[in-house]
């Protein structure tokens, strides 16, 4: 954990990249980290919508304060937020903890629960529990568009990870649409991996490529500081990706 924060922070550090550090281990791995040293900007935990299914993860709301505190102390972030979270409609019923109550008011109460803790990032996966929980694509779309209106409901900084279980009823074209319906409903990021295949945790998400051509496409802009440095690095240019875009030569120069 510690060796993974540094050699990020690295390469961070030596390009100059307006981000933040931030390595996915449970939030009592990171704590230890993090007071050892780690320079993390943000400390990352999955939550749920109800006290039992949080405690299936390993948390509550006294240890969540904790971490927020020792990211203050001990982290590097600078601003006032130091926590991110993710969430996931199901995450209680896979967890035998929803207590007989639907998986939208659930995800609803996941969201007050995080704005407690006045969070950097919040994102929701939807789509990665599988159809157990969201059966075809129809219900994938209709959960990502409900998690972004409760998201902003509750005034969060909140963004969706657009995914799917490769045993679901849904395939690559229908997560491609709720991409283009989130990105006109003003969602404030989306998560994406190389090609769109996310080789560790086994689903389908959207690639880089596909966030690029959504920006383009509904003119939509990096955040400011982001889009200087992509401007300095030559990737960008008047809002649009340049030949350099995707060329990882350009780091050994």
């Amino acid at each position: 954990m510690k060796r993974l924060l540094h050699a990020t922070q690295d390469v961070i550090q030596k390009w100059k990249i307006p981000t933040q550090n931030c390595v996915l281990a449970h939030v009592t791995t990171q704590m230890k980290a993090v007071q050892q040293g780690a320079p993390a900007d943000m400390i990352f935990q999955s939550i749920a919508g109800t006290e039992t299914a949080n405690r299936s993860f390993g948390i509550n709301v006294q240890l969540l304060e904790e971490a927020n505190e020792i990211a203050k102390a001990y982290g590097t972030g600078t601003g006032p937020q130091h926590l991110y979270f993710e969430t996931g409609q199901g995450s209680e019923l896979s967890a035998e903890a929803h207590f007989g109550i639907d998986q939208v008011t659930l995800e609803a109460r996941n969201y007050g629960f995080a704005r407690y803790f006045d969070p950097y990032i919040v994102n929701t996966v939807v789509g990665f529990i599988g159809p157990e929980y969201l059966y075809n694509s129809k219900q994938v779309i209709r959960a990502g568009l409900e998690d972004h209106f409760m998201g902003k409901m509750h005034g969060l900084p909140m963004g969706v990870d657009i995914c799917y279980t490769n045993h679901m009823k849904a395939d690559q074209n229908d997560i491609e649409d709720l991409g283009v319906l989130l990105t006109a409903a003003g969602v404030n990021f989306i998560i994406a991996t190389p090609m769109g295949d996310d080789c560790m945790l086994n689903y389908q998400s959207l690639s880089y490529h596909d966030i690029a051509t959504l920006r383009q496409t509904m003119d939509k802009r990096p955040a400011p500081l982001y889009e200087a440095w992509l401007e300095k690095m030559g990737i960008m240019e008047n809002g649009k990706l340049t030949k350099s875009a995707g060329d990882p030569t350009i780091f050994n120069r």
